[in-house]
């Protein structure tokens, strides 16, 4: 151990000049006791100091609490051979994409809509952006059919999903949304173990998902909230896996405050 030069100085500190015997041998001097505490109270504290700038850390300046990053959450990119695929470079497997007795729904509130068209509007550019990228993401996975409510924006934005499948899109189809249970039943019975795209509205998917899964965890959408995706993956009422994801726009132009 390496000891320092203050160290070195106090061990250097002569003893007092009258012999005393120590342990009954005469003749040897005996260092004053009283700084036996202070020389190991010192060599601990060098030790330890020693220790601490082996690896330096910035210090927070006094009266500041030290900032915590949160990493961002990650958006989804894509849907490939049954994994979410995300954009911190990971991804998420969807269970049982493969299972025959599952049935899964990719369900998301229609893209950003106009404000000066009444009860019935059509997407905005931003949310024509936002169906774009759904299209995108969409691309890579084989649905069977893509299912909307019976509005403009919804219908919008299935049907840019649609044509982003390339030469053989899926077919569509519409339901009015006071009908979703009764739609539900019915796609359940006859088309077990297709996947599907719903469209939907920012309450008809949170009905939706808690239907399927016989709960009441899911709320209304907040107005401004366009980009939750979802996945749930059935078996039957009562018996559904649901992921939530979040996925990004790529197109803003004269971006309007949704409602």
């Amino acid at each position: 151990m390496r000891i320092p030069n203050q160290i070195r100085h106090l061990l250097s500190i002569p003893a007092p000049s009258t012999p005393v015997s120590v342990g009954g041998l005469p003749g040897l001097r005996k260092p004053s006791m009283l700084f036996i505490p202070m020389i190991f109270s010192l060599v601990m504290s060098c030790q330890t100091d020693n220790k601490k700038t082996d690896t330096p850390t910035a210090e927070t300046p006094a009266g500041q609490t030290e900032a915590k990053t949160e990493s961002p959450t990650p958006l989804l990119l894509a849907i490939v051979d049954g994994k979410a695929v995300l954009s911190d470079s990971t991804f998420i497997s969807i269970p049982h994409y493969s299972d025959p007795d599952y049935t899964i729904f990719y369900c998301v509130r229609h893209a950003e809509k106009r404000k000066d068209q009444g009860d019935n509007p059509e997407l905005s550019d931003e949310g024509a952006g936002r169906a774009k990228q759904l299209g995108i993401i969409m691309s890579g996975e084989k649905l069977d059919k893509v299912f909307s409510t019976n509005y403009k924006r919804t219908i919008q934005t299935a049907e840019t999903v649609r044509r982003g499948a390339g030469k053989h899109p899926p077919a569509a189809a519409t339901y009015p949304p006071a009908m979703q249970d009764t739609w539900l039943d019915e796609t359940l019975n006859d088309s077990k173990g297709g996947h599907f795209l719903v469209v939907g509205h920012q309450n008809t998917i949170p009905l939706l998902l808690n239907r399927l899964t016989g709960g009441t965890t899911y709320q209304n959408i907040p107005d401004d909230d366009f980009d939750r995706f979802y996945i749930a993956i059935t078996k039957g009422i009562g018996q559904t896996e649901v992921v939530e994801l979040r996925y990004r726009i790529i197109v803003s132009q004269n971006p309007a405050t949704p409602n």
